[in-house]
């Protein structure tokens, strides 16, 4: 996106990544927010299925999903908040919903969930 922003092409470009270059710049400017979307979706069924197989407890399930939800909406009001208020994406606001995204483009809701289940389990054995 640099590249056809700027119109900058002294950069090396790898080869697999010349697919790229034939799309407009506004193509690849949206094209980010669906495939975000797609990761996020991914994501959480990773999760969703990685805490299925590993713990019997449905109420982690019922955590995880609560837990996608606050995040998403969180991050898109953020996102509308700041189209809305500054009429463009690129300050604050833009900052913090691309971390929260972040979050649910990775393992660590999971993970955080899977710990807690351990540890709750054995503060009973002990």
């Amino acid at each position: 996106m640099f590249e056809k922003y700027y119109n900058h092409t002294t950069l090396p470009i790898p080869s697999i990544m010349k697919i790229f270059t034939t799309f407009s710049y506004k193509f690849l400017y949206y094209s980010k927010y669906i495939y975000t979307l797609i990761w996020v979706i991914i994501f959480y069924t990773f999760s969703f299925f990685a805490l299925k197989k590993l713990s019997q407890k449905k109420i982690l399930l019922k955590y995880l999903t609560i837990s996608y939800s606050i995040l998403l909406i969180l991050a898109i009001l953020i996102m509308a908040y700041g189209l809305l208020i500054n009429q463009r994406l690129q300050d604050d606001e833009y900052a913090i919903s691309r971390w929260l995204f972040g979050i649910l483009q990775s393992p660590i809701i999971c993970l955080i969930l899977i710990a807690s289940n351990k540890l709750y389990a054995k503060t009973f054995q002990s």
